[in-house]
């Protein structure tokens, strides 16, 4: 059954569903915060985990020539511990690069890369969450907590902790937009224009997203242009941990857009995973409508 998405701005977002965090904001000469609800509470990652762990592992690679390139292998015990994705029902050991396998994690939340990705690192002298919370430090992420790694078992988040909309917001223009791949932005942002532009290449392949950007215009590759992960696995556990995503992308008078919101596990209203969708994808789809130059 398709979600019921409603036609609204994001302030009466905001207003139509009070438990809803966000924060929105424009790039570049419109940067202002746009919207904002509840920004600045915590939030479990809920669904967004996996950009640190896409973050972090590539940030590595700068540092290590050929890191991205090394093989790893997906094996039965990886995919029995998987929870999502479409590997755990495979039958066959999988060999994929760590490129190739943070792209499934980002695009589809594939919980046996994830675990195969772990145990790779683990195999390499990586210590994950060390190396996760020194990224988050360096991009000023304060109010971020990153509290473990998945083990054993896994939804396809990788990193667990807890961080506001509005450090997560801060995180997505950090990673900026294909608009602002240069150097200055580069130097500005602490993170080199190799890994902005791997990330954005990951989080621009999702082609059946279940958050912020499930309602966007189109289908499939032919859904409006934007950058987002997937979502698919929060919606196993969001009862528990709340619904979290993310999306940036051009509104419909072109100028990008940033977007970051979690949905709280005992928001009225919703009792399943459609619920939540409806909620986010409406939100979404209010970013897209939206003009950056809009006052918050």
């Amino acid at each position: 059954m398709i979600a019921e998405v409603k036609m609204l701005n994001l302030q009466e977002c905001a207003a139509a569903w009070p438990e809803l965090q966000f924060a929105a904001a424009g790039v570049g000469e419109s940067s202002e915060l746009i919207a904002a609800s509840r920004a600045e509470e915590m939030h479990d990652l809920a669904g967004i985990g996996k950009l640190m762990l896409g973050l972090t592992l590539a940030h590595l690679g700068e540092g290590d020539e050929g890191f991205l390139e090394h093989s790893l292998r997906v094996t039965d015990e990886h995919r029995q511990g998987a929870r999502t994705g479409t590997l755990r029902l495979m039958s066959a050991d999988l060999e994929l690069s760590v490129d190739d396998a943070l792209n499934l994690v980002l695009s589809t939340g594939d919980g046996a890369c994830v675990l195969a990705l772990l145990d790779f690192a683990e195999s390499e002298g990586v210590d994950l969450l060390v190396e996760a919370r020194g990224v988050a430090s360096m991009l000023g992420l304060s109010s971020m907590q990153l509290s473990g790694v998945e083990r054993g078992e896994s939804w396809g988040e990788g990193l667990l902790g807890e961080t506001t909309p509005a450090q997560t917001l801060r995180l997505l223009r950090t990673l900026g937009t294909p608009a602002e791949l240069n150097a200055e932005s580069a130097i500005l942002s602490g993170l080199s224009l190799e890994t902005r532009h791997r990330v954005q290449g990951w989080m621009s392949k999702v082609l059946e997203p279940a958050g912020l950007a499930s309602a966007l215009p189109g289908f499939g590759p032919y859904r409006v242009p934007h950058q987002t992960v997937s979502d698919w696995e929060i919606t196993a556990r969001g009862l528990e941990r709340g619904y979290s995503s993310v999306l940036s992308l051009p509104t419909e008078s072109g100028e990008w857009v940033h977007v970051a919101a979690h949905l709280p596990a005992s928001s009225a209203g919703v009792v399943s995973a459609r619920d939540a969708s409806a909620v986010l994808g409406s939100l979404g789809l209010s970013a897209y409508r939206a003009s950056a130059t809009s006052s918050a």
